[in-house]
């Protein structure tokens, strides 16, 4: 019987810095247990006899691989249909008749929204229907668009299946699970064809020093990402929200998290919920 492989402080400071570095994700100096559980048997599959080898391979892969396994053990994927619901209501109530309100959104005449972080694709999902009703609840017809992007290829793979267990879809509104959800045998349901083709997934990195995206956002969610990050890194990301923002446009983030009332770049309109400032 071989002995298990463990982690060392040092070990786990070098595999935390390296994490931080290419991801921006801030492990600080109570996640030592998580990462040794999550990362044990890719150490072990991987024939490495020590973290310290399993380390130095991660830093010699030009492949990208390992770096690509690393991330999907160490990232958090907690989401379901319905979370945080005021913010869809919102949405819905307040920033998309505001928005329809401006003569420079209506010549646009395309409603964008950028779900960052968007995990294993319910909160993407959710935002399509929720974009749809509010154009509807308007009498306006809008073409609409959701760029939902994560760092984890495991989630987006999820997502793009638009697949999901009966237990967290009914997490929803009853009245939408009928209107744009299908039963798919005895404990699944799929998001309906005319949600899904408004919602494109795509890999990203939110330490990347530019994002690629030629047009501007309306709205961008970004909830429960930034409390992986540190100070220094959730101010550079604001800043990049806003420069991808268009004049208006609405920042939503988690309840647990907050840019500060004294922000430059965003107007605090209700907890999790922040507008562009014309800075």
């Amino acid at each position: 019987m071989t002995s298990e492989i463990s982690l060392s402080h040092a070990e786990y400071k070098k595999i935390a810095r390296l994490v931080y570095d290419r991801f921006g994700i801030h492990l600080g100096d109570k996640k030592e247990s998580l990462v040794s559980n999550r990362l044990r048997k890719v150490v072990q599959a991987g024939g490495f006899s020590s973290f310290e080898k399993y380390y130095n391979h991660l830093i010699n892969d030009r492949s990208g691989k390992a770096l690509d396994v690393l991330i999907n053990k160490i990232s958090t994927n907690l989401t379901f249909f319905g979370r945080e619901a005021e913010h869809f209501s919102y949405l819905m109530e307040t920033v998309i008749p505001g928005l329809l309100s401006t003569d420079t959104f209506r010549r646009e005449k395309k409603l964008r929204i950028w779900c960052a972080g968007c995990s294993t694709g319910e909160e993407a999902y959710t935002l399509s229907i929720a974009a749809r009703e509010g154009l509807a609840r308007a009498h306006v017809e809008m073409d609409y668009g959701i760029l939902a992007t994560d760092i984890s290829g495991r989630a987006l793979s999820v997502a793009e299946k638009a697949l999901y267990k009966a237990e967290n879809v009914e997490k929803t509104n009853t009245a939408w699970i009928r209107k744009y959800y299908s039963k798919e045998g005895a404990d699944h349901y799929r998001v309906k064809d005319e949600i899904r083709e408004k919602v494109l997934f795509r890999r990203l990195n939110l330490m990347r020093p530019d994002f690629p995206f030629k047009n501007k956002f309306h709205v961008i969610f970004c909830r429960n990402v930034m409390i992986y990050f540190d100070q220094k890194t959730r101010k550079q990301l604001t800043v990049k929200f806003h420069k991808h923002l268009a004049d208006g446009g609405f920042l939503f983030i988690g309840h647990s998290e907050s840019l500060g009332r004294d922000n430059a770049y965003f107007e605090y309109m209700k907890p999790a919920v922040y507008k562009r400032s014309a800075v």
